[in-house]
């Protein structure tokens, strides 16, 4: 039966137990209340029912002396108080015989109602009867019995009402005290477990605990509670994986970082080297222009002196040897531009193969980007725009060299004319004839080579733009590597900070107990 009521209250609401627990004590309340109610109105009607029985004994004893008086005096007055009081007792009998409900005291007041008729029928005779007083006496003893009984019933109900109140009272209290300890214990109890709950909770302990059978806002609270703790365990687990994730790819991350730092350095080196080559590269061209420019001049010289020479023919001999001098001079200048040729070609050679380097560098620094993910997609694009340069620095290098290998086929003819012009200026004393011949033939030779060296000098001017355009490329890429570097070593520090920030997370969420 307890633990039936048990379960009951466990699932009734707190307002409901709380009623239940008030409403039992206004009940006690009322029930006390009502018992003093019912007590007080006995005990009233008791001392009414006496005091109307005082009344009775006081006529009673008004009659008695009135009676007397008119026994010694005989007074006519004094016989009209007599009727008086009897028409008072008359009504107080009256008024008892409407009042006591108990046979015995009606019994009694009907006798002395009949005592009170048999006085008031031997009053009026003269001389009075001796039985009156006789009649007045039992009168007035009935009287004194309806008192002495009513009181003695008085004293009984008051002790009774006494007793009664008491029991109640006592079983008020017992009853009140029962549902004050099972309400505080259905609410203390839940509270305490739900405290309980709380400090482990703060403690770091997660376990859910014991399923929650009740069903009133306490089992809410301790439900709610334990939904709670289960989803900061799922929370918390989930931090932890995530934590132990992100140490993981912070870890992964600066082993990453750490090479792309190394290549970057790698490619800054490389870069430093190509800058130092396309340098050298632009010094030659422009040392071919020179070369170019003085060619031009040694054509222009060699072309006044060939008009020179069909002006002047009686001074053949004299001029052919100047002439002679003078081709001495343009071979040299030939076979110098020829040596120049092959070092152009030999720092073409150069070109190319810092350009396949750099090529070969750029897919290298793009696939290290590839791996970086996101972190290296600006570098990427640096590498390809790399790679195009250095592509199209192979292209124009091979152009160069085509036009390089034009101009070494030009020189070689004009070192072989030359050649062919010093045999005729030996043998020019000879062949005087020839030498009208020999110097249209130097004219022709000289219009080539005033037509090549434009050629050679628009190509010295390409390579040279093409030349400083690749070292301000390699200028920026140069920076750009710079640049990764220094973000490089920021991301390497940014990871560093990571997995430490994921070991303190880490060690927070340790403090958990799931």
């Amino acid at each position: 039966m307890f633990h039936r009521l048990t379960r009951l209250l466990d699932n009734a609401s707190v307002r409901l137990k709380l009623a239940l627990g008030f409403g039992q004590i206004l009940v006690l309340s009322l029930i006390i209340a009502l018992t003093g109610w019912q007590s007080l109105n006995a005990a009233l009607y008791r001392s009414e029912t006496l005091s109307a029985l005082g009344h009775l004994a006081v006529t009673g004893e008004e009659l008695r002396a009135d009676h007397l008086l008119y026994q010694v005096q005989g007074d006519p007055r004094n016989l009209s108080n007599i009727s008086r009081h009897l028409d008072k007792i008359d009504t107080h009998l009256a008024t008892l015989s409407g009042r006591l409900k108990d046979s015995a005291d009606l019994e009694r007041v009907e006798r002395a109602q009949r005592l009170a008729n048999l006085f008031k029928e031997g009053i009026g005779n003269t001389p009075p009867q001796p039985q009156l007083e006789q009649q007045l006496n039992q009168l007035l003893e009935q009287s004194d019995l309806l008192s002495q009984g009513q009181a003695l019933k008085r004293s009984l109900e008051a002790d009774q009402s006494r007793v009664r109140l008491l029991g109640i009272t006592a079983a008020a209290l017992l009853l009140g005290a029962w549902a004050a300890w099972m309400i505080a214990r259905q609410i203390a109890v839940p509270l305490r477990e739900a405290l309980a709950t709380a400090r482990r909770i703060a403690d770091g302990d997660l376990n859910p605990g014991a399923e929650v059978l009740r069903k009133d806002e306490l089992g809410q609270l301790q439900r709610s509670m334990r939904r709670m703790t289960t989803q900061l365990r799922t929370l918390i687990g989930g931090i932890g994986d995530s934590a132990r994730q992100i140490a993981s790819a912070a870890t992964q991350l600066s082993a990453v970082t750490e090479q792309t730092r190394a290549g970057v350095n790698n490619q800054k080196d490389e870069t430093d080297q190509v800058a130092t080559a396309m340098n050298e590269m632009l010094a030659t061209a422009q040392e071919v222009a020179r070369h170019a420019e003085q060619a031009s001049i040694a054509a222009n010289e060699a072309d006044r002196q060939t008009i020179a020479g069909d002006k002047v023919v009686a001074q053949a001999v004299e001029q052919i040897g100047q002439l002679a001098d003078e081709m001495a001079l343009s071979g040299r200048a030939m076979l110098a531009l020829q040596q120049e040729s092959q070092k152009i070609g030999s720092v073409l050679d150069v070109i190319k193969s810092v350009s396949q380097q750099t090529n070969l560098l750029a897919l290298n620094a793009a696939i290290e980007a590839a791996r970086a993910g996101s972190a290296g997609e600006g570098f990427a694009v640096v590498a390809d725009e790399v790679r195009s340069l250095a592509q199209r620095t192979q292209a124009s290098a091979e152009e160069i060299q085509a036009l390089i290998q034009g101009l070494h086929t030009g020189t070689q003819h004009v070192a072989d004319i030359m050649d062919s012009s010093r045999s005729l200026t030996d043998y020019s004393v000879e062949l005087t004839r020839d030498a009208g011949d020999a110097l249209a033939a130097i004219a022709r030779t000289v219009s080539v080579i005033q037509e090549m060296n434009p050629q050679i000098a628009a190509a010295a001017e390409q390579q040279s733009a093409v030349a400083e355009e690749i070292n301000r490329s390699v200028l920026k890429v140069r920076d750009v590597s710079e640049q990764t570097a220094a973000a490089s070593e920021e991301t390497a520090a940014a990871s560093v900070q990571l997995t430490k920030l994921s070991l303190d997370l880490q060690t927070l969420v340790g403090k958990f107990r799931l």
